[in-house]
């Protein structure tokens, strides 16, 4: 999280070594980032090959109304990473170094960004400051030093009174990829739910409307401030009807229980398919072995079998198309929060085999999966990522690499 132009789609971008990530310059007035992107990085560390999705979210700028689709877009991300039973590790805050004072705007952003997590929570936090290289040394420091100790910046949450639970605070400059993996390395063996979640989806939560939660009144309380000094228009009935609007969970479960029920279908397929082929490949072993003849027909009649199921992966994967748009079509009639959503937030992607790492569905993999994928294959590995209360973490061996996801939905091959 952060500003925008602070740096934040530079760091996913050192720390994955993908140079296609659309990253601002300085002089961009916009922001770059308008959706929240979820980008995959493999990682070995303690003995585990981790599964890492660096959420990278627009900033909280000048625009207060665009802050409320701001909100609505980093809740509802959060809001289904939570109903999905996955966990999130941490929050970074990105802060530019090279800027003298934190502005109302920034104020705000550090006020929004400890109502998402908590108040209490602040140990699952670490404030990263940035572009350390354009500023001398001397005044980044003291800066750093004013930003550390003052309550109206982040000295709330570096200095707390509960003991061991402060955010930490820590320096990045760009093309250091050692450093950022440094920086990420604490949360590897963390989790914590976010304070909106409890107050939005928790089974046991009062599952308020956005507006009601901390984040959202905080963001109501900007837009009541705006509506003072301007007259009632479209943008801000709009604001306050966002601000209105809870998580639909009747329609997630509507469509988890579809996507389940597809996912089954699918590898019911894929079943009788693989069948299919011994059926159609032994038999011609066979006779190619006792005759040299009829063999050859058989082996003649498996391109056109592949021909003909080619058909039948390209409706499955025509079913999932449509799934999201039902869900898509739905979200937007209803009015609620699940129409800031993705579809493919929504499909479980956690790694289950090491053919899921070559999904299209993975944004980016580090400059060393390659190799990593290969180490792991060989030699059996553990891979660890975000899962339910006592999941164990998976083992992933070479056969994996034969291995067919549950959500694949490749038109190439099964």
């Amino acid at each position: 999280m952060g500003l925008t132009g602070v740096g934040k789609s530079t760091f996913i971008q050192d720390l994955t070594g993908n140079p296609d990530i659309p990253v601002g310059k300085a002089s961009d007035l916009h922001r770059v980032t308008v959706e929240v992107q979820d980008y995959v990085l493999l990682y070995a560390a303690h003995g585990i090959t981790y599964e890492i999705h660096l959420i990278d979210s627009p900033g909280f700028d000048d625009d207060i109304m665009g802050d409320v689709e701001v909100l609505k877009n980093i809740a509802t991300y959060i809001n289904i990473t939570y109903k999905m039973k996955e966990t999130l590790a941490g929050v970074l805050y990105l802060h530019d170094i090279t800027k003298a004072k934190i502005g109302g705007v920034g104020k705000r952003n550090i006020r929004m960004l400890e109502r998402l997590i908590g108040l209490d929570k602040f140990e699952n936090c670490a404030i990263v400051t940035t572009k350390w290289q354009l500023v001398d040394l001397e005044t980044a420091e003291a800066r750093e030093t004013s930003l550390r100790t003052d309550k109206d910046f982040f000295g709330s949450m570096l200095q707390t009174e509960r003991r061991g639970h402060d955010a930490s605070l820590c320096r990045y400059s760009p093309k250091n990829r050692q450093r950022a993996l440094e920086i990420i390395k604490p949360f590897l063996k963390k989790k914590f739910t976010a304070e909106i979640s409890l107050q939005m989806v928790a089974s046991n939560g009062p599952k308020l409307p956005l507006g009601k939660t901390e984040a959202g009144k905080l963001a109501a309380e900007n837009l009541e401030q705006l509506a003072q000094l301007q007259e009632e228009n479209q943008q801000l009935r709009k604001a306050r009807e966002t601000l209105s609007k809870q998580f639909d969970e009747s329609l997630y479960l509507e469509f988890k229980q579809k996507s389940k029920e597809l996912r089954r279908k699918i590898r019911l397929h894929k079943a009788g398919r693989w069948i299919m082929r011994f059926t159609i490949v032994g038999g011609a072993v066979v006779a190619t072995v006792l005759t040299l003849g009829p063999g050859a027909a058989a082996f003649a009649r498996e391109p056109a079998y592949e021909k003909a199921v080619s058909g039948q992966r390209r409706d499955e994967k025509r079913a999932k198309a449509n799934l999201e748009k039902d869900l898509q079509r739905k979200a937007k009639s209803r009015g609620g929060l699940l129409s800031a959503a993705d579809p493919q937030w929504l499909w479980d992607s956690k790694v289950k085999s090491m053919e899921d790492l070559r999904s299209d569905r993975y944004s980016i993999k580090s400059a060393s999966s390659e190799d990593l994928e290969l180490k792991i294959a060989q030699t059996g590995g553990v891979v660890g990522f975000a899962a339910e209360e006592g999941m164990a973490e998976s083992d992933l061996f070479l056969r994996d690499m034969k291995d067919i996801s549950d959500d694949s939905f490749s038109e190439d091959s099964d």
